[in-house]
């Protein structure tokens, strides 16, 4: 396996495969995929501080994760920051990255894709914050990865407007 920065020009060009990654890790329809492609990717080149990394094997993309700088006044930060504040956690969004998005291929989970990702991101990331937004599952996978790298649940049960599935909202200190 190969961790390997994209840049938002290669994110753009792959952004079909990219997507069926997406699609492919959570058993999403169609119309799901397309609109992660041609919303949140297409859109990329609007946030600031945007890394993407990938996953490879031998020369095929199996997995990739990406985010930002946290930007008020973005739809993420205009959703979590009332609740991050309502949590007494508002010092959370001070100087913070978004973690958007880690999806593995599901026939190359658990095989410590996501952890290298994740590693790679959080290695590059100069901020004193990294936020995200996962399920509120007991059961979801993601959260053993991310608490294992030292994320904490900060917002758990956040509900999003117009979306009745409850999410967990975690954050990460760098360390020092």
């Amino acid at each position: 396996m190969t961790i390997r920065a994209l840049e938002t020009s290669e994110v753009l060009r792959r952004a079909d495969e990219i997507a069926g990654i997406f699609q492919r890790a959570f058993g999403y329809s169609d119309e799901r995929r397309d609109h992660f492609r041609d919303t949140r990717l297409a859109y990329l080149p609007l946030y600031d501080g945007a890394l993407t990394f990938g996953a490879f094997e031998d020369e095929a993309l199996v997995g990739f994760v990406y985010g930002f700088d946290y930007q008020p006044g973005h739809w993420w930060p205009s959703q979590v920051g009332p609740a991050l504040e309502r949590a007494g956690h508002a010092d959370w969004a001070d100087d913070a990255f978004e973690l958007n998005e880690l999806e593995i291929l599901p026939e190359h989970q658990g095989r410590g894709h996501g952890t290298a990702l994740l590693r790679e991101l959080l290695g590059r990331s100069d901020h004193r914050h990294t936020l995200l937004s996962t399920t509120a599952d007991p059961e979801d996978r993601a959260k053993v990865l991310y608490r294992r790298l030292g994320f904490v649940d900060l917002v758990p049960g956040f509900r999003y407007a117009g979306v009745t599935e409850p999410a967990n909202i975690m954050g990460r200190r760098r360390p020092g």
